[in-house]
């Protein structure tokens, strides 16, 4: 009898351990995901091609608060209600893995190079 008092507890956990297993199995974060697109990006042919459709929103990075490469803090919210903002999906202010660091400095870098352009076309 005492066995079986027993055999719940060891459902529930040997239930946390496999599933714990699972999630660790080699699946890509999903805020590594989002971002793996900038490996093969340029930042000079898409802001030019955004120029080209008049899309003249900036990069930014939703960190505490959003942060647009290139521009001061002080210049901010003129540029967001001039030109737009658009965020850069995965980047956030929690580092997930070496990976995602990687890739969120590529995306700042990025944001940098495009915004420069755009901020030609876009001012406050």
């Amino acid at each position: 009898m005492r066995l079986f008092r027993n055999y719940p507890v060891i459902i529930v956990v040997s239930c946390l351990l496999l599933a714990s297993c699972a999630s660790s199995s080699g699946q890509i974060d999903p805020y590594v995901q989002k971002l793996q697109w900038l490996d093969a990006a340029d930042p000079q042919a898409d802001a030019n091609q955004a120029v080209k459709q008049n899309d003249f929103r900036l990069l930014g990075l939703a960190t505490t608060s959003v942060n647009i490469p290139g521009v001061s803090k002080e210049e901010t919210l003129k540029y967001e209600e001039n030109c737009g903002v658009q965020l850069i999906e995965g980047v956030s202010d929690v580092v997930r893995s070496d990976e995602h660091l990687r890739l969120m400095q590529k995306a700042r870098s990025y944001a940098l190079k495009y915004n420069a352009i755009i901020k030609t076309h876009c001012q406050p």
